[in-house]
């Protein structure tokens, strides 16, 4: 537990535990519109691209997944777009370069 407390530890783990959990969501079968499951390398594949916010798809998402499942896409993405953005504030501020009012600003 002591490891997670350094930031360059903490947020690659908890990319990874929002892959994890995104792909146990995707897995079940209310998150398809046919209502089975999820083969786990497509739901696995989908929540990796939603997490890194990259947008790579295997399956047509407004077909294949259920409303259920696109609002888990969503989250996923909402949820990696913020996990980017506070690795790249913590990384800015553990370099020591600090935030002027011109950052601050933008």
């Amino acid at each position: 537990m002591r490891g997670l407390r350094d930031p360059i530890r903490l947020i690659p783990a908890l990319f990874l535990c929002a892959i994890a959990l995104g792909t146990l969501v995707l897995s079940l079968p209310w998150a398809t519109t046919e209502g089975i499951r999820a083969p786990f390398l497509t739901a696995l594949f989908t929540a990796t691209s939603a997490v890194a916010v990259t947008g790579l798809i295997v399956v047509d998402t407004p077909t294949y997944w259920s409303p259920f499942g696109q609002g888990a896409i969503l989250l996923m993405f909402q949820l990696g777009g913020l996990g980017i953005m506070t690795a790249a504030t913590l990384l800015g501020l553990m370099a020591g370069r600090g935030f002027g009012l011109r950052d601050r600003m933008a």
